[in-house]
């Protein structure tokens, strides 16, 4: 057997995915890890192109292999990034269950002649198995840190004889926490937005004179100055930086903006700018609560909103009243368990707000909606509830002078109905309006 032959049958037997690509995507080989998961042969995938056979990554595996061409550099997408580019299955080694493939991919200059790179080769690494150990990892972390913090709050909760001056402890913590946090970082993301739109001012500016040289130089007809500018213009990889730049400048501008909201909601959340008793948009708080509550909702959950028109603003401790809405979306976000739907509605009379949050979960038994408001009452597993969440949200409640009515209906899912009357702060604080 030929050196050559040796190793042709070594890469086509390689537990790596090898695909070499021409300047126009198109496929020239790929060894048997491609052949055996889309059962196309290396013979017939020749000459195909590979954005075709990859339509939903095409945008994406375009730019890492148009950069390889253009720059002569190599590329690289990381699962941590981009974690199934081809919707290949793995079977895991011990359970041989199957799941997505993870992958790393490289993106290397093969043939490369004056410069000038002709082909590309891309290698695809299966790195299932270290990533599933990673993501157990930090599960298993984030389990044990849940489980550290719910055994540090109920050691608090026991010690303290009103759950009334924990839950204000605890509002006032994170009113704290949101404080620094905009303090801390509005002022960076202020002036790095300013930069970056400065940048992309600049960088318009900065083409359209590069634009206006071309014009003057080509109507110079001056060849050698054309032919200069030509080649510069190929040296700096010109066109493909022209192209380029402002999306990278409009994608960190985009991030910034990301980045402002989640600090603007964590801080309408807390209302740390604020008094504790004060006029406020019931509305705002729940869309505030709903943006800090997104972890648990944004793979399983769809939210759907029914808000009455020109609601008036009420008299209340947004800060307490955020934390009911955050424990009755969360509750019923865990109540569900594959995809389901959260329903919110506000609406008011003159008498009374009703913010009513329906789920369709699995529902509350008969015999647990007689202690579903007891202090540490739970139906979760030891270590993800102190029984403490629904108790506190119904004095918070009380406090307002409303009342938390649910109604549940097995396997079907539940539906928990804030009523807050409208009152007068002389009617609800008396005591703040008495004679000294």
């Amino acid at each position: 057997m030929t050196t050559q032959s040796v190793l042709e049958n070594l890469t086509a037997k390689l537990p790596l995915g090898v695909c070499v690509l021409n300047d126009q995507m198109e496929v020239l080989y790929w060894n048997d890890f491609f052949a055996d998961r889309l059962n196309i042969s290396s013979d017939d995938v020749k000459g195909q192109n590979l954005l075709t056979l990859f339509p939903n990554e095409a945008k994406y595996l375009k730019k890492k292999i148009n950069s390889v061409f253009v720059l002569n550099n190599a590329s690289f997408s990381y699962w941590e990034h981009r974690p199934h580019v081809f919707l290949f299955s793995s079977s895991r080694p011990i359970t041989g269950e199957e799941t997505l493939m993870y992958q790393n991919i490289e993106f290397l200059p093969l043939d490369v002649t004056d410069n000038k790179v002709k082909t590309v080769c891309m290698i695809v690494q299966d790195v299932t198995e270290l990533a599933s150990y990673y993501q157990g990892q930090k599960e298993l972390s984030e389990q044990l840190s849940q489980e550290h913090n719910a055994l540090q709050e109920l050691n608090r909760k026991l010690e303290e004889a009103q759950n009334q001056l924990l839950q204000a402890d605890k509002m006032a913590a994170i009113g704290q926490l949101a404080a620094g946090v905009a303090h801390e970082i509005n002022n960076p993301i202020g002036f790095i937005n300013s930069n970056l739109q400065s940048l992309e001012d600049y960088a318009v500016k900065l083409l359209k004179l590069v634009n206006f040289y071309e014009k003057v130089v080509h109507k110079t007809q001056n060849k050698t100055f054309i032919a200069l500018q030509k080649d510069m213009q190929e040296r700096m990889k010109y066109q493909f930086i022209r192209e380029d730049m402002p999306e990278l400048v409009a994608e960190s501008i985009d991030g910034i903006n990301r980045v402002s909201e989640i600090v603007k909601s964590l801080k309408a959340f807390s209302h740390v700018d604020s008094s504790e008793w004060q006029y406020a948009d019931i509305v705002e708080g729940i869309e505030s609560t709903l943006k800090i509550a997104n972890n648990e909702l944004k793979y399983n959950v769809e939210i759907h909103r029914e808000y009455q028109q020109q609601l008036p603003k009420l008299f209340c401790q947004p800060m307490q009243l955020n934390q009911v809405f955050l424990n009755l979306i969360v509750n019923g976000a865990q109540a569900i368990v594959d995809k389901g739907h959260i329903y919110i509605t506000v609406s008011a009379n003159d008498n009374d707000y009703q913010v009513a949050i329906k789920d369709t979960g699995c529902g509350i038994s008969k015999s647990a909606m007689h202690k579903i408001f007891e202090p540490f009452y739970t139906t979760k597993p030891v270590g993800q509830g102190t029984g403490l969440g629904l108790s506190l949200s119904y004095s918070i409640v009380q406090k307002h002078k409303g009342n938390l009515v649910v109604t549940s209906e097995p396997n079907v899912g539940t539906t928990f109905t804030v009523i807050l009357p409208i009152l007068t702060p002389e009617q609800l604080l008396p005591e703040a309006s008495a004679p000294a």
